[in-house]
């Protein structure tokens, strides 16, 4: 037998296999050692699986549990860990206009696709592609007042479908989903010219919400195995690199509705949890509001202008509820540029992967202080404080990239929860699920606020 014959004799089923898992142990084995002693991150802090693989932060992104990790390790390390074996998360505040440079490119972990099969202003990586295709968008969007009595018509119809299905029946229901009503109601109005009729059937249309929430998983899971996920999707462009007009308007359509609706509602949800479970900042609130409305300062229908001029504390608890509990605790990496960045005494070359979360950052104890993990909306009633917190505020993203719905997101939230309080005494239900704050692929929602209502004494103009 020839020496080829002995070597193909050697070739069998088996010991291929053999063969291909020994391969695949040596290139793991070398990635790990790479980058845990070799790369350029290895000097920064942070567990011992993320540093070597992606797989460690996908694991406790689909657990639901990559926030309170990632936050206990902030506390351990420091203001900078690493997630990951290419990227780095900063929980500094004052870092935030470095990491979301107006030049910084968003990372592969903005897979096109996961808003559709087109790019959207919210997965576009490029700056320059990012700001050209913004202003197309951003005309209507600035024009948010003129939008203010669609949804003054929404929460009235809100209102009554409350009287008619739970004051006068003095039903427990759960809250959570009647605040997503309103938000989708509202922004389907405003994107189509009608609402698609949630407040009226009191019910999630079609699974919509429901569906949107168990895709959530999966696309956590997708953008944080990039580049490895990313043939899961087509390309946003066409032959001559320029977007597909009518694919790109739909995407942007489904970000709007999907994304805003429900980090929206998610706000509502947030802020009568956080006001019923602190009796006294629920009391002065009110005591402010009722005033308001007795110096005849605010209309049967408050308006935007009125809420922001006379209404401080109001204001205060809507923006202390968003900071702490953003509607996207996520990771949201940028590419660093050039030249590259200074971290805390270790340099982080161009083109490291880098990112701020709103749960860590709006918990920085260096801005916010000591009692950072309090609901106290009286903090930013200090005017020179309160300079500081909207500086850098991420709630609604950072710099360049801020979300072009915020002012339509704000309207709404001055306004829908003052009706609803201001209209009702809602107290919570003894023997109901304890209330709960679901984070899922980075996206944050509420279940079980139950809750009861009954008609608060109308309080009028003296």
């Amino acid at each position: 037998m020839g020496l080829a014959e002995n070597a193909l004799s050697l070739v069998t089923a088996t010991n291929a296999i053999l063969g291909l898992v020994a391969y695949v142990a040596l290139k793991f084995g070398w990635q790990v050692i790479y980058y845990r002693f070799f790369s350029p991150l290895a000097k920064f802090p942070g567990p011992f699986w993320g540093s070597v693989t992606r797989l460690w932060i996908a694991w406790h992104n689909l657990q639901e549990t990559e926030v309170p990790t990632v936050y206990a390790l902030a506390k351990k390390y420091g203001p900078v860990i690493r997630i990951t074996p290419t990227l780095l998360l900063v929980s500094d505040h004052e870092r935030l206009p470095e990491v979301y440079h107006r030049n910084a490119d968003k990372t592969g972990h903005y897979i096109t696709g996961s808003f559709g099969e087109t790019e959207s202003l919210f997965s576009m990586r490029s700056h320059k592609t990012h700001a050209v295709s913004r202003k197309h968008v951003a005309g209507p969007l600035q024009q948010y007042q003129k939008m203010e009595p669609l949804i003054d018509a929404r929460i009235t119809e809100w209102s009554t479908k409350l009287n008619e299905k739970f004051v006068k029946s003095g039903e427990a229901f759960d809250f959570s989903w009647w605040a997503v009503y309103m938000a989708y109601d509202i922004i389907s109005e405003i994107g189509f010219g009608e609402p698609f009729g949630f407040i009226e059937k009191g019910e999630d249309i079609g699974g919509l919400i429901q569906s949107f929430h168990d895709g959530l998983p999966a696309f956590g899971l997708l953008a944080r195995l990039h580049p490895f996920t990313s043939w899961t999707f087509l390309d946003a462009t066409t032959e001559d690199g320029k977007p597909l007009d009518l694919q790109y308007i739909r995407a942007e359509v489904l970000l709007v509705l999907l994304a805003g609706a429900d980090t929206t509602g998610t706000a509502f949800q947030a802020m009568v949890q956080f006001l019923m479970t602190n009796p006294d900042v629920y009391e002065r609130m009110m005591a402010e509001i009722d005033s308001a409305v007795r110096k005849g300062l605010i209309s049967d229908m408050p308006q935007y202008n009125e809420v922001l001029e006379h209404l401080p504390f109001y204001v205060a608890s809507v923006k202390e509820t968003m900071r702490l509990c953003p509607s996207a605790p996520t990771i949201f990496p940028r590419y660093v540029p050039e030249p590259g960045l200074d971290l805390y005494g270790y340099f982080a070359p161009a083109g490291t992967e880098i990112c701020c979360n709103p749960y860590l950052v709006h918990r920085d104890p260096k801005l916010y202080g000591d009692d950072a993990e309090e609901f106290k909306p009286e903090r930013w009633l200090d005017a020179e404080k309160a300079k500081s917190y909207n500086k850098y505020n991420f709630s609604f993203g950072y710099g360049s990239r801020v979300c072009l719905g915020r002012d339509i997101a704000m309207m709404e939230l001055f306004k829908g929860p003052l009706q609803f309080f201001r209209q009702y005494k809602p107290e919570t239900v003894k023997g109901k699920p304890e209330a709960k704050f679901m984070i899922k692929g980075g996206i944050g929602y509420w279940r079980d606020v139950w809750l009861t209502v009954s008609p608060r004494p109308e309080v009028k103009a003296e």
